[in-house]
């Protein structure tokens, strides 16, 4: 028998060709229709035909939507989609299907409402709260619909103080005593349209065409009248809601009599939502399609949105003396909608009623300049100029006011430079870009260069107020680095341009602008590569956040990055501390390129795609900025662990009595103390690794007291070997006791990534449960509140330091619950090190080698 439930609706947000989506459906339809009586052969000869007998591609969507028209005949209606919205669907997937479209065709599958709705019971007016029939399905946060006769008012949820009641944002302006809460006041008639009444609201689901800067559009196919569908949105940039009018109207051809395609451009990036407010007199609703770009389709625009005049400013107005090679140049761009810049023309006339043109540019991408080819001017001639501006949806300016020049009599003149970095139209450009121009160059004699100019505009900005303006610069003539600072995150887009300067003929023009967009978020990326395993440490390359092989960052760098740069000793309750400043992590192999196939682990200050926060930034759910360690093997005093200079570490004692005296500095006001935890050792050998570019911490940094036979002072000159960042004795001289980690019977456990420090069994076991392992790789595994790739315990390697990754051994035993120990003891010589752990003892054990750390979050 035919199931409903195997036949799916064409993906509302994918631009899949359409060939492809219907190959699909073939697929379905056949596979639902084995095994039936003869009803079927009708239907399959149907679909047989719209497969591949018909030439174009509407008689093949009219034979599919008859084919499925007949499906729902006989056997009823697939997933509650009709032939008529499937059909539609195709359509406008073929008809825009070069955009990311997501489509409200008012029925299952394509609509773009997502909350069926639910009955008022009451509201009071200049209350803030409502009594509803339900409030499932509600979320706080969301704008929603209140309607009853009277009509419709928007509301925004502030908060649900119960299964029946939701408090708002702001006071009813009237009472309720009955209708709908929803996210649309409507009539729909599914699948087929919306009868909207004047004062009806329609409100979308989460929305998402793009994230590029200049945005996408909404097509809504409504009646041809009066009346207004007046479009508004709202994303991460733009909370409040921001109103769009039309800027092209299409009616005939395809669109139905009485029917007209009313196409507004939107700026919305990444997830935003969709409003239309009814305004002036009711209208009909076929469809609503958002898509990540204007159709281009044209039609007959609106005055009121056409792009501002532009106003003519180089050259200026009667100059004289004018080379080649001049940069033409307006003011400004503006539109009253906002509407982001798509392009800009100029022509070039010897007369002012422009009969005769002699040069057009044509349609030039975004930008307020233009530079004039060679061989076009003419010596000791008077010509005339003029501009227009188009916006992103299509509609042009009027022409500007022509102005006027004269050339000189003769051409000899410095070249207007070439920008050749950053890339025109370049994106995910970071926060200090270096700006490169090609060679110097003159036109009708030598010169020397002696000076450049860079300069950066926002793109509504103008050149007469530049974001950045380097001067003259002597120095960086063919380079210049933008300066921290300067630039702004968040998808910006950004305008640059730049000029050289002759010894003897002083300034060339400006250089055609270079278009940039920013990155979604400026952040600090440093990542090392694993060139080779094994090798007594690894070989190591260091890698940008790309995975592309980079030059050693240097000390300097390193000092001065927020993260390494900002870990600092501090003071807390008599303590001496190192403050270790929030970082997120990547582990991943490196596709394309040099180091393709290789693992990489990378450390960014700022949230990024791909990126988590480290779990020692994680407190009982909530995120933390940064976590404090003992700068020293921690000691006792009256009965608390101290982190203090000029004594000896404090040993003999099991990890549950370290833990008691860690958390008795918790008294009179202090909180947060406790024993360190294998995610604050795991953060420190993240930086390490990354800084370093090697797990070879002895030979890297210090042996450490690894060489004798007792314990020494945690200030002692051969503990404070061992030291990174400030971090002192963190191998050799003793162990120390750590929390968060454990085997049990052989397993791993974790305490969570969350930091509500519940056990999690990760499910893998260690090697060689005898004896040493020599870590060749790491654990990688991940599962429901634990990812491995946080930590560094062996998954293989040798029993002997021969050719390990990290030459620090790791002890595994599995009979029974045993806790964690790190670094090694004052007698344990090359085996010791940052990346050596012991899990052999139980949480009861004490000894004269184990000692530990003090920690706060």
């Amino acid at each position: 028998m035919l199931t409903h439930e195997k036949i799916t609706p064409i993906p509302n947000d994918e631009p899949d060709a359409v060939p492809a989506l219907w190959n699909t459906r073939y697929a379905e339809i056949d596979e639902n229709f084995a095994g039936l009586d003869g009803r079927q052969e009708g239907v399959e000869s149907e679909l047989e035909t719209a497969r591949g007998s018909e030439p174009t591609l509407g008689a093949r969507v009219t034979k599919i939507a008859e084919a499925l028209g007949m499906m729902e005949s006989e056997f009823g209606s697939i997933s509650g989609t009709s032939a008529v919205s499937v059909q539609r669907a195709v359509s406008l997937d073929w008809l825009y299907r070069d955009n990311r479209i997501a489509l409200e065709l008012w029925g299952p599958g394509f609509t773009l409402i997502n909350f069926e709705g639910a009955a008022i019971t009451q509201g009071v007016s200049g209350d803030d709260s409502v009594d509803v029939e339900s409030t499932a399905g509600i979320s706080v946060g969301d704008y929603y619909v209140l309607h009853d006769e009277s009509g419709s008012v928007l509301i925004r949820v502030q908060a649900i103080l119960s299964e029946f009641r939701l408090r708002l944002h702001s006071n009813l302006p009237r009472n309720f005593e009955g209708g709908t809460i929803s996210r649309c006041s409507m009539n729909i008639i599914p699948s087929i349209r919306a009868e909207a009444d004047v004062g009806n609201i329609w409100l979308s689901k989460p929305v998402n065409i793009g994230s590029d800067a200049e945005g996408g559009a909404v097509v809504i196919r409504r009646t041809l009248n009066s009346g207004l569908a007046r479009l508004y949105f709202r994303d991460s940039l733009n909370p409040n809601w921001v109103e769009r009018k039309w800027s092209m109207r299409r009616q005939g051809g395809d669109i139905p009599a009485g029917f007209a395609d009313y196409e507004y451009a939107l700026p919305m990036r990444g997830d935003g939502y969709l409003r239309v407010d009814v305004e002036g007199e009711p209208m009909v609703l076929q469809h609503i399609v958002s898509m990540s770009a204007a159709t281009g389709l044209g039609g007959f625009a609106n005055p009121e949105m056409r792009p501002t005049m532009p106003v003519i400013t180089a050259p200026g107005n009667g100059a004289t003396g004018i080379m080649e090679r001049p940069t033409l140049a307006i003011i400004d761009y503006t539109s009253p909608g906002g509407t982001q810049q798509a392009g800009i023309q100029f022509q070039v006339s010897t007369t002012s009623n422009f009969l005769a043109v002699l040069h057009d540019s044509g349609t030039q991408a975004a930008g307020l300049s233009y530079s004039m080819p060679a061989a076009v001017l003419q010596l000791d001639t008077t010509y005339y100029v003029r501009a227009r501006v188009m916006d992103s949806s299509g509609l042009w300016s009027d022409w500007s006011a022509a102005t006027s020049f004269t050339t000189d009599s003769s051409f000899s003149y410095v070249s207007a430079p070439t920008l050749v970095s950053p890339a025109n139209n370049a994106t995910e450009v970071g926060e200090t870009p270096t700006l490169q121009t090609g060679s110097f160059s003159t036109v009708g004699g030598e010169d020397t260069h002696a000076a450049s100019q860079w300069q950066i505009r926002a793109a509504g900005g103008t050149w007469a107020t530049p974001v950045w303006d380097s001067g003259e610069d002597a120095v960086n003539l063919l380079s210049r680095v933008v300066p921290a600072n300067e630039l702004e995150a968040g998808g910006t887009v950004y305008f640059i341009r730049a000029r050289h300067k002759g010894t003897a003929r002083g300034w060339s023009e400006y250089s055609a602008e270079v278009k940039i967009t920013t990155k979604a978020a400026f952040a600090n990326v440093s990542g090392v590569v694993l060139l080779t395993t094994g090798g007594n440490g690894g070989a190591w390359g260091y890698v940008d956040e790309d995975g592309n092989t980079v030059a050693a960052p240097g000390a300097s760098f390193f000092n001065s990055h927020p993260i390494w740069g900002g870990i600092q000793e501090v003071l807390i309750d008599g303590q001496t501390m190192m403050k270790i400043p929030k970082f997120y992590i990547r582990k991943a192999v490196i596709s394309g390129g040099a180091n393709n196939g290789k693992t990489a682990w990378w450390i960014s200050d700022q949230a990024l795609e791909g990126y988590t926060l480290h779990p020692a930034f994680r407190h009982y759910g909530t995120d933390i900025d940064q976590f404090y360690v003992g700068k020293y093997q921690a000691s006792m005093t009256g009965g608390k662990l101290d982190s203090k200079p000029g004594v000896l570490p404090t040993v003999s004692r099991t990890l549950t009595q370290f833990q008691a005296d860690a958390q008795a500095r918790n008294v009179s006001g202090v909180s947060g103390f406790g024993l360190w935890n294998v995610y604050m050792w795991s953060a420190i050998q993240w930086l390490y690794l990354v800084e370093n570019a090697t797990m070879d911490s002895q030979t890297k940094t210090g042996q450490g007291r690894v060489n004798t036979s007792s314990a020494a002072n945690v200030d002692a000159a051969d503990v404070m070997q061992a030291t990174y960042r400030g971090i002192t004795g963190l191998w050799g001289n003793v162990w120390g006791w750590m929390d968060g980690l454990k085997l049990v019977n052989g397993v791993v456990h974790l305490w969570d990534r969350d930091g509500n420090r519940s056990w999690i069994p990760t499910g893998q076991n260690p090697p060689n449960m005898t004896g040493a392992t020599y870590p060749t790789t790491f654990m990688d595994a991940s599962g429901e509140g634990f990812d491995l790739d946080d930590v560094f315990i062996a998954k293989t390697g040798p029993t002997t330091n021969t050719d390990a990754t990290a030459p620090d051994y790791q002890y595994f035993n599995s009979a029974g619950e045993f806790f964690s120990l790190v670094g090694g003891n004052w007698a344990n010589a090359s085996p010791a090190g940052l990346w050596c752990l012991n899990l052999s003892n139980p949480a009861s054990y004490s000894s004269t080698s184990l000692g530990a750390r003090l920690a706060k979050v």
